[in-house]
């Protein structure tokens, strides 16, 4: 017997990871900061991972199956509606120096994750990096797959991200207070491939957890940056 769709779930699995997830990722990865180097998230959503990488320093840019970017966000960061998994072909499946990092799809189609996966695995040059709940890895019908593409590293979270619809952002309790990114209820991990230097097993990694006060700073900048609270004075000045 095959189970239901959860009614719950975004149609789309528009799921929207928080920024430090991101700045996780580039403290524990070492990425290719070469002017010709681009990191694309074909799956980029509000542009949460685009504008982290930006802001690290990087070439990056992101496309969606929708626009969501944010009006807020760099315009140029984001280069149009592409149907990764489609038929059509983009411009930086054809980039010579690509990294692929991405919050993928994994539940609102059959086996869709994988096909993601395999499919950013046949165009990035340097890394792959996707961010997934803990037990996609632990599946029996994945088991070919990762023998054939076992990843370099899996980072595993200790605090567990919150990862709210994107339609739910703005999303209040029953006391009216904003339930968005308030806390996880699953685990998570990204894993990495590095297409330059391929594993033949996988280094498990911990990714620190944060203290209290950083978990509201975390949580305060990411409310601001999709707009549910208002931008910092400071940030209305710039």
């Amino acid at each position: 017997m095959t189970a239901s769709p959860r009614p719950d779930r975004h149609p789309e699995d528009w799921y929207v990871e928080q920024s430090w997830t991101v700045e996780a990722l580039m403290q524990m990865v070492a990425f290719d900061r070469d002017p010709d180097h681009v990191v694309w998230d074909p799956c980029c959503g509000l542009g949460t991972i685009p504008c982290a990488f930006a802001g690290n320093g990087f070439v990056t840019t992101g496309t969606d199956l929708v626009n969501r970017w944010l009006p807020s966000a760099p315009k140029h960061l984001f280069l149009g509606e592409h149907d990764f998994l489609g038929d059509q072909r983009h411009t930086m499946e054809y980039w010579p120096n690509l990294s692929i990092v991405a919050n993928i799809p994994y539940g609102c189609a059959q086996g869709i994750a994988e096909r993601f996966v395999r499919r950013a695995l046949s165009l990035a040059s340097r890394k792959v990096c996707i961010l997934v709940p803990l037990r996609w890895r632990a599946c029996e019908g994945r088991y070919d797959f990762f023998q054939q593409f076992p990843p370099n590293l899996k980072l595993e979270f200790c605090d567990r991200p919150s990862m709210p619809p994107g339609t739910e952002l703005g999303a209040t309790d029953a006391k009216g207070k904003m339930t968005a990114w308030k806390r996880g209820t699953i685990d998570y991990m990204w894993l990495v491939w590095d297409i330059t230097d391929p594993a033949t097993d996988t280094i498990t990694r911990i990714i620190p957890p944060r203290t209290a006060a950083q978990k509201l700073i975390d949580r305060d900048f990411d409310l601001r940056r999709v707009g549910v609270l208002p931008p910092l004075q400071q940030e209305i000045a710039a």
